[in-house]
């Protein structure tokens, strides 16, 4: 098929990367292994994996004109993403984040957000005309919301990455509903993945789905209720692993995947990107999660024709 387009909205932010040997710290000072400074932020890493993909991937955000800006918006570059439609503003901090990754691959976030202005104002929303898919974090709500507009308008498909309940209201522009445990937890009421799937859902239509880590991922839509296993690898960091998660099934809906080959395709190419540091450590290449699905795929009809 030809080259999908995909437009992605919401967070762009640079994250600082140590990775220690436990967390909390036992002392004063506790030694890092490693470090390294990388762009981040959930839109901006899709983004990232999507180019990396092979989509087409056009990107609204807001930096600062600092020099972290700077260097988000020659990262993203790097990987193929188009940029014209981020915002740079003026005498403004871009946002940042300090990651701390421990010994298990486990991290902690600390971000600093600061005030951007948020605006729709001269926002130019060609680009959704004619995409494939648009996917956002919800994060600067009112450019978020002008993206999700002319996406209705032009009846292209949404996918919706939430990591908590802030700014819920957008939820409703999605067809695709992929929320994290804890924002599940926080519409329910209670930590039940499964159970939240109902509350969750808005309309008919919509597909909605809980990732779940190390545990997979669990989403109800036409074909009912569905569990896709993480694959197993050996991880070192799980720092954006939800973002790439993301970016790679607005691939799949973008190319005319079914469901379950979305979140299929998705799990495999989050479980690679955990195999590096950081959250643009490593992303991976459309034809590498081809063929990791077709072994895996391989391995469980092998596994089956033993029972």
């Amino acid at each position: 098929m030809s080259q999908p387009k995909v437009v992605c909205a919401g967070l762009s932010n640079l994250d600082h990367v140590w990775q220690v040997e436990r967390f909390p710290p036992v002392a004063s000072r506790t030694p890092a292994h490693s470090y390294r400074v990388q762009g981040g932020g959930p839109a901006a890493t899709a983004s990232a994996t999507l180019a990396r993909l092979g989509a087409e991937v056009h990107l609204y955000a807001l930096h600062g004109d600092d020099a972290n800006g700077l260097s988000c918006l020659q990262s993203l570059q790097t990987f193929g993403v188009r940029t014209e439609h981020v915002r740079t503003v003026p005498n403004a901090q871009t946002c940042v984040s300090a990651v701390l990754v421990d010994g298990r691959g486990e991290r902690r976030i600390f971000p600093y957000k600061p005030d951007l202005p948020d605006s729709a104002e001269g926002l130019d929303l060609r680009p959704i005309t004619g995409a494939n898919c648009v996917l956002s974090d919800s994060r600067h709500p009112v450019m978020n919301e002008a993206v999700l507009e002319a996406a209705r308008a032009s009846s292209v498909p949404v996918v919706g990455d939430f990591s908590n309940t802030d700014n819920w209201h957008l939820s409703s522009y999605t067809d695709y509903l992929l929320v994290s445990r804890e924002c599940a937890a926080q519409v329910l009421g209670r930590d039940d993945p499964e159970a939240a799937l109902d509350a969750l859902r808005q309309s008919d239509e919509q597909l909605v789905g809980v990732t779940l880590g190390e545990e997979g991922f669990i989403y109800a839509g036409a074909d009912g209720l569905r569990h896709v296993p993480a694959l197993v690898v050996n991880a070192l960091d799980t720092t954006g692993a939800g973002d790439v998660f993301h970016g790679a099934y607005a691939f799949g809906v973008a190319s005319g995947f079914v469901p379950e080959r979305c979140a299929l395709f998705a799990s495999v190419a989050a479980a690679l990107s955990c195999t590096a540091l950081g959250s643009r450590g490593y992303l991976p290449i459309a034809d590498e999660v081809e063929e990791l699905l077709v072994q895996e795929t391989a391995k469980e009809m092998d596994a089956r024709s033993w029972v």
